[in-house]
């Protein structure tokens, strides 16, 4: 073999041979590290507050310590100080390099910010009409309310709303939130608002149980109450998509069958 040939593969493998078990030396340094911590946390007193504390004991590995919080630069100062209420990430690393992780919580001690509701039914039709007070006590500083995901607002009441289950969520400014549920109910006058004679069956009669369709050629038969009573269910659904096909319902028209509907369909 040609002498610099040999030369130059005898220093390829070398190297080769010589980083290997560089990182293999790397990766096995921590391996048996007996570095490990432990936590000692003070919860912040109430809802919102930055007085939570977090204080690290490290112990094993080689000295010294470093310690930091959730991706924060490293410090020497094992005690952190000034915390709201939340998950903390802490490690501890020693002079060696190697690492201890652990998650802290800090939370809050008592919350003063509490709600209670009061409802009035919807007794309206076509256009909905419950109400949602929201009664809120204890809490600091603007209190703001929300419901089913929508817009915080300032106003502790809703209005305008169906019958139904809504869900509540207050904060206050220090970002205390609590949470829970109301439901608004169906007035009993409801169905007084929407009138089998003078305004459903009119509506089935001209749109669905014409001719050739649901007047007795076609299942189901709505020509009489009790054939448009016993399929109240299906209407609403088919309704809500491209029938009748004889031309579309109004909104106004689909709100007075999904209002009486939801009345129990009298026949009233």
């Amino acid at each position: 073999m040609n002498r610099s040939r040999w030369v130059i593969l005898s220093i390829v493998l070398l190297w080769s041979s010589c980083t290997y078990n560089h990182f293999d030396e790397v990766s096995s340094l921590c391996a048996g590290s007996t570095l490990s911590l432990t936590l000692s946390v003070v919860n912040s007193t109430t809802c919102g507050a930055s007085d939570g504390q977090i204080t690290i004991s490290a112990k094993g590995g080689v000295k010294d310590y470093s310690f930091s919080i959730s991706g924060e630069s490293n410090q020497t100062d094992s005690v952190y100080n000034n915390l709201k209420a939340g998950s903390y990430t802490i490690v501890v690393n020693d002079a060696k390099g190697c690492t201890a992780t652990q998650i802290a919580s800090v939370n809050n001690a008592k919350s003063s910010l509490q709600f209670s509701t009061t409802t009035t039914a919807n007794s309206g039709c076509p256009t909905p009409n419950g109400t949602l007070t929201i009664t809120a006590t204890g809490g600091q500083g603007t209190i703001q309310y929300q419901i089913n995901n929508g817009t915080f607002q300032s106003s502790n009441q809703f209005t305008g709303l169906a019958a139904g289950a809504y869900s509540i969520t207050v904060a206050d400014q220090s970002n205390c939130v609590v949470s829970g549920t109301a439901k608004i109910t169906t007035s009993s006058s409801l169905s007084n608002n929407a009138s089998f004679q003078n305004d459903i069956n009119p509506i089935i009669a001209n749109y669905c149980a014409t001719s050739g369709c649901h007047n007795g050629s076609r299942s189901p038969n709505l020509s009489s109450y009790t054939g448009i009573s016993n399929n109240a269910s299906s209407i609403v659904n088919s309704i809500s998509r491209n029938m009748p096909p004889g031309g579309r319902l109004t909104v106004q028209q689909m709100a007075l069958i999904t209002c009486w509907v939801n009345a129990g369909a009298p026949n009233n």
